[in-house]
């Protein structure tokens, strides 16, 4: 549905600063007050979240909700004021919290956690866009429906995002692999836990940490997912939000080939699951194959070539990402 289709936002109103507090932070309310079934946590880093924001401050059951920004110490005054200003729009309780300084990603996600006071936190990375209006209405129903403490994942789809020719690549590997429906993840519960949309009950956080043995980009939300699995129901919705940060070619040629030391550190610690994956099953049999950095140079160049049809490209991506993993596994 376009937005002009949406009820206009509600009359702004002046974010008001509530001071500092000792964790080295600055903090601004919309000075709303009342009792919500969530919480929506956003990390911001240097990402203003306008379209996220856009698309939620037009949903009637915004109202039923608490926002916390989380500027993690992005140091862009510009930035800062677009928050504040999504905080004053906002039609329920909302605060936006700046770090001094950058803090990374697990913090953030942990210090989201501790402010939120509400049991059901819904955290939605600032480059997603909730598909369509009844984005908090089916996580509202799915707490309603709920027996206890569980994640419940919305997956995430491309619906609203425009890719470019830098960026079609990342887009066709994400339409290939990563956007996936309900049912089918449902399947393999934890190994489809994107953490860009989720929501998750405080106790589920609270008993499940996310392993900071995993350094860099990918696969610590798969291992934290399994985890949670094994503790925890883990329900699969059609809920999805729209990825619109996608990557240039190079940028994701650099996060698959400087990934594999994350993904033999799940293979290690979830020996089963691995098992399903066909990435893991490539990349085990490419161990047998000489002049793996010869194969590896070629499929990475392969992949970055724009005039290539795009399913020769993913043929590569997929190699290369599987020759580059094939270093790492025991």
């Amino acid at each position: 549905m376009p937005d002009s289709a949406f009820p206009p936002p509600p009359a702004e109103r002046a974010a008001s600063a509530i001071g500092r507090t000792d964790a080295g932070e600055t903090v601004l309310s919309n000075g709303i007050s009342g009792e919500a079934a969530l919480t929506i946590c956003v990390p911001c880093w240097k990402d203003s979240a306008d379209a996220m924001i856009a698309m939620l401050v037009r949903m009637e059951d915004a109202r039923s909700a608490t926002l916390i920004l989380y500027d993690d110490g992005s140091a862009d005054d510009a930035m800062s004021r677009k928050l504040a200003h999504h905080i004053a729009r906002f039609p329920g309780p909302a605060r936006l919290v700046t770090s001094h300084k950058n803090m990374g990603r697990a913090h953030a996600r942990n210090r989201l956690m501790a402010l939120a006071e509400t049991d059901w936190i819904l955290f939605l990375d600032a480059d997603m866009r909730p598909d369509d209006e009844h984005f908090i209405a089916r996580y509202l129903e799915a707490i309603n429906n709920s027996d206890g403490p569980a994640l419940i994942a919305g997956g995430f789809s491309l619906r609203h995002a425009r890719p470019t020719a830098e960026t079609a690549l990342h887009a066709a590997q994400s339409n290939a692999s990563e956007i996936v429906d309900a049912e089918t993840r449902a399947r393999e519960p934890g190994r489809y836990v994107f953490t860009s949309n989720i929501l998750v009950h405080k106790q589920v956080m609270a008993d499940v940490g996310f392993d900071d043995g995993f350094t860099g980009w990918g696969w610590e939300d798969v291992d934290w997912g399994l985890n949670v699995a094994g503790k925890f129901p883990v329900i699969h919705i059609d809920n999805p939000a729209s990825h619109l940060g996608l990557d240039r070619t190079d940028a994701i040629l650099s996060k698959f080939g400087g990934s594999g030391h994350n993904f033999a550190r799940l293979a290690e610690r979830h020996p089963d699951a691995v098992q399903s994956m066909p990435l893991y099953r490539m990349a085990r049999r490419f161990r047998q194959l000489p002049a793996r950095p010869f194969w590896r140079a070629i499929t990475r160049t392969g992949a970055g070539q724009n005039w290539l049809p795009m399913k020769l490209r993913l043929a590569c991506l997929k190699t290369y990402r599987a020759l580059a993993y094939a270093e790492y596994l025991k």
